[in-house]
């Protein structure tokens, strides 16, 4: 069994995907979540997910 969370994870993914959308709901499909965090940049796209244990990482959709 698990422990519970106790602290901030100090390490943050941040992973470059090809569609924004269907790695979204890739991630929430195997059990993360959005957290509903958006940045939308000149250069691409970064949305901040949750996986089932509450640590967030990104997800990033450069624009070619």
């Amino acid at each position: 069994m698990s422990e519970a969370r106790t602290g901030k994870v100090r390490i943050h993914l941040d992973i470059t995907v090809y569609q924004i959308d269907e790695a979204m709901t890739l991630v929430v499909d195997l059990g993360g979540r959005f957290t509903g965090e958006r940045h939308d940049y000149d250069e691409g796209v970064v949305v901040v997910m949750a996986d089932p244990e509450d640590h967030e990482f990104c997800l990033v959709h450069y624009h070619r």
